[in-house]
Formats: C-alpha cells, structure tokens, sequence
C-alpha cells in the first residue's frame, strides 16, 4: 500500500489512539518490539521489519520510530505477515519527514470475533521501505529508534495491548532499533566506447559508444560532452543509445559543433510524471556519436597497409556550449560527476583488389616541370585511367580545386584520348568557379559509352595487352589567377559530396557491369606556382 498522511483520515487514527490509550496498563515482561538492520548502497531502495517476541495473545500494538530525515526517506509501510495472518481489522501508519508511526487493532469491527497475532517469537508485523536520499561519501550508520511521545497527534506510545491491556516501556515492553547503513558506493565511471569507419572517401560514419557504469541509483537524466579533432573526423550526429530509448526518455537536445557535440536527456520530462529512471549496472548504453573521416585512405591488396589515422575522444567538461556544459549524471535528483574514461575513432584504411580502377588527375604546362606555372599561365588539366580486367561504361568525376585557380567549363577535349576510337554517348561538364559561398571550386564531369539507342554495349578497354599503362580519358584548361601565392602548391584532388551549380551532390564513381563502383584508387594533382 502506498502511504502518505492521506492513507487514513486524520479522525480515524485518532480515534484508534483513544482506544488505546483508554486501555489499562499492566506489568508484563519477555515482551519485545524490534526493527531490523538494512543496508543499502547508493540510492536503491531498501526495507526494514517490525517484528514482536511475545508470550501472550496479542490485540494491537503501535509503533513509534524516528530516524535522520537529511539522510533517507521512509516511502512506503505495510501490514506483514503476522498482522495480515490475523486478519487484522484496523492497520494505519503516519509517515513524517523524520519518524513513523504504526497502529493496529486485530479485532476492531463488529462481531468482535477475538482474533488476535498468537504468540511467537519473530512476528512480522510491518514492513518499511526506505530510500536514501542522499550519496554518502563514506560508510554511514542511520539509526531507527522507538521513541515515545514524540510522534503524532496525539503524541504517541510503543505499546502492545494483551488481555485488554497496554503494555509500554514502564510495563516491562522491550525495544530494540535498527539501523540502516548507507554504503559508499562505486563512483560511476562514464565511458567512450572507441569507434571506426573505413576512410573511403564516401562520408561512411562509424559510431562510437557512450556508456556508462553506475551502482549509484536510477539516474534520471544525463549530459553527455565529448570533443574531437576537426582536422581528421567530423561529427555527423549524436542518437540516443539501446538503453535510454529502452527507458523511455522523454526530452532530449543535442548541439553539434567542429570540434565535438553535447547531449542532455530527461528521463521523466513530461505528465503524469511515472518516475522513469536508467538502471543501475554496467556497460549502460546512453548514446552513441557518430562520425566520418574527413581523408580517404586506400590502397591496392598486396601492398603493405598505411597506418590508420586516429583521433581522440574526450569527454570534456566546461569546454562546449554556452553555457559550457560538464559530464554529469543525475541520481536521486542530484547532479553526480562521474570518472571519466576517453576513447578514440580510428579511420581505418581501405584495401581495393590489385585489378580495380585506377584514376589520375595530371596537369600540364609548357615547363620543364609539367606542373610548374607562372601567374596567368594556362595548362592542361588531364584524366588519365588503368583497369586490366574491367571494361568500364562510365565514369562521374568530382573534383575540387584551389580558388585561385580557373578551370574553363567549355575546354573538354576528346584530342588523342581513347573516347577518340571508342566513341561516347553522353558527356556533361559542369564547374562552380564562385568561391563566395565559402567552397573551394568544384568541378563535375560525367561520360556513359553507351547512352543511346541501339544501346551496342560500347565500352573503354581493358589496359592489360596495351603498350600504355593507361589510357587519357580527356582534358580541360586550366588557368593560374594572378591571385595564386608564388612558391605554393594549389592543390586539385578527387573529393566526394559536391554539388557544382545544382542541388545534387554527387561523388565519384565507375560504372562496370552496371553496377556504380565508388571504391577505387584516386591520384590527386597540384599546379606549383612558381
């Protein structure tokens, strides 16, 4: 039964007092009323018994018990086994900020059949559930003692009522407390769960776990801070882990910036209030944080891999958002900082078989050095391919460059490539010159071999019985703005997720069997401005 100074009215309890207190007082020992020890650890709930050792049928008792109400609370008070077996009639108890009281009467209703607890030793009478409300910092002893006169209204008596009689402490009725121990907990440890993605040059994320271990208590909310290296992944959103959705938390707010992303949930947010909460144990899965890696990083089967590149995972506090935000859980209505543990997310290198396509972007100006070039100077870009066991339909290019550099979106040229002797059906090139919008320039190019009716099949050939290592596909102009800095390199290189002049964004990919192949090797280039 849930209990309050609602349980019972206010009359009714007084009216059992008077009962009680209207019966004679007797001299009786080997009596005794007794609360049993409890202990808990963080805030988890924990109960005590009231039990009697008598010698004599026994008609009634009250309980009156006070503790530290700074420290725990006694939320819920029911009839035990002693008093439910004896069909008792009148059960009532008051719950106070610091103390308890209990009242019973066997036989409280016509036809007064005499029912009353038989004597025993051990009989449960009541059982009290107790919380903490407080996370102690040290083992801590809370003592539940039987007090007379302190509690209620009237101020009540311990007594048990025998034969009619009321049997107190000046008649020879024992009490013993209890105590509740308060064990210091484990301090909760929340964790990042290292995590991955391959370094495809695609945006594919990998997540890493946010998990926690708590012995505390239930926690009904958490924020989670954690920052990250802008220059090697990108944080691409933050969802909410198995075990909170499993919990039913009902508000949530995520912010994502460059160099990391904060979470906060509320467990319990909205009416009626049920009082949801995360489980204690280990492993908890409060979120993950899902990243991508900014470079790709492959190579050719056979060749020894390049190392991963990774990047720290720091739960950080008083770093993010404004206000900056700290780590913390929440227990017992309390904010707890928890030990923190990092992680890391590693970009893992990706392996493409010895035979795929290879890709190569040269520049060429009238230097010794091909890709050496003055301010104003216009070269060629040109597209080169390799493919020994693929006949290739089509290709999209997507590729980036420096803005102080010009590529000419009229300048593509078939001149002495293999499109020449092969022939091509659809070609379309498009170039994002503007750098306003705060973009490098993007320049896209899409060839199929095969677009039209009769639809033959034509394709590029296979390079293995060729003279040539590879073949040229095409090639643009590009031009040296007289805003280029001399001496530096201005890089042009395959990059994925632009856009050009529409809406889509499109990613480099080719074409083979009809199925759209976006992992492959890719050669970047540079103009050196000189």
């Amino acid at each position: 039964m849930n209990l309050s100074k609602s349980c019972a009215p206010l009359s009714t309890f007084t009216i059992f007092v008077c009962a009680i207190l209207c019966t004679s007082f007797v001299v009786a020992g080997g009596q005794s009323m007794n609360l049993s020890n409890a202990s808990t650890q963080g805030t988890a709930s924990t109960s005590m018994s009231l039990t009697l050792d008598s010698s004599a049928q026994t008609e009634g008792y009250v309980a009156a018990v006070e503790f530290d109400g700074s420290l725990c609370d006694v939320t819920d008070i029911s009839a035990a086994s002693a008093t439910t077996g004896a069909g008792a009639e009148l059960f009532i108890s008051e719950i106070f900020d610091d103390g308890f009281t209990i009242g019973c009467v066997v036989d409280a209703s016509a036809p007064f059949e005499g029912n009353t607890i038989a004597p025993g030793s051990g009989l449960a009478l009541a059982g009290i559930e107790i919380t903490p409300t407080a996370l102690v910092d040290a083992d801590t002893d809370v003592a539940f003692n039987f007090s007379d006169g302190t509690l209620n209204s009237p101020p009540l008596d311990n007594i048990i009522v025998q034969g009619g009689l009321s049997i107190g402490v000046g008649e020879g009725l024992l009490l013993s407390g209890g105590t509740l121990s308060l064990l210091e907990p484990p301090p909760a440890t929340m964790i990042v769960e290292s995590g991955s993605a391959p370094a495809d040059g695609n945006g594919t994320t990998g997540d890493a776990r946010i998990l926690l271990d708590n012995s505390l208590g239930g926690v009904q909310g958490f924020v989670v801070a954690v920052t990250h290296d802008p220059a090697g992944i990108t944080l691409e959103g933050i969802s909410l882990g198995e075990d909170t959705l499993a919990a039913g938390a009902e508000f949530e707010i995520t912010n994502v910036y460059a160099d990391g992303g904060t979470l906060g949930v509320v467990m319990d947010f909205n009416s009626p209030f049920d009082g949801q909460t995360i489980a204690t144990g280990t492993g908890i899965h409060l979120a993950s944080y899902s990243y991508s890696c900014n470079d790709s990083n492959i190579y050719t089967e056979g060749e020894a891999a390049p190392p991963a590149a990774s990047s720290a995972l720091t739960l950080a506090d008083g770093v993010l958002g404004a206000p900056p935000l700290s780590n913390v859980i929440v227990v017992g209505g309390l904010s707890v900082a928890p030990l923190k543990t990092d992680g890391s997310f590693t970009c893992e290198p990706v392996a493409v078989p010895a035979e795929d396509t290879i890709l190569w972007m040269e520049t060429k100006f009238d230097t010794e050095e091909g890709n050496y070039a003055y301010l104003g100077q216009t070269g060629e870009l040109c597209f080169y391919y390799k493919d020994d066991d693929d006949y290739i339909q089509g290709f999209t290019l997507t590729v980036c460059y420096d803005c102080d550099l010009t590529i000419h979106e009229d300048s593509w040229e078939f001149n002495g490539s293999i499109l020449d002797q092969v022939g091509i059906e659809y070609l379309a090139v498009q170039v994002d010159d503007d750098c306003s919008d705060g973009e490098t320039g993007e320049l896209i190019v899409a060839l199929l071999m095969d677009a039209l009716p009769p639809f033959d099949g034509q394709t590029l050939p296979q390079t293995d019985n060729l003279n040539e290592e590879r073949l040229l596909v095409g090639s643009m102009q590009v031009t040296v703005d007289d805003t280029a800095e001399c001496n530096e390199e201005q890089p042009i290189y395959w990059c994925n997720d632009i856009n050009g002049n529409g809406d889509v964004f499109l990613y480099n990919n080719v074409v083979i069997d009809f199925e759209s192949i976006q992992i492959y090797e890719r050669n970047d280039t540079f103009v050196y401005v000189v």
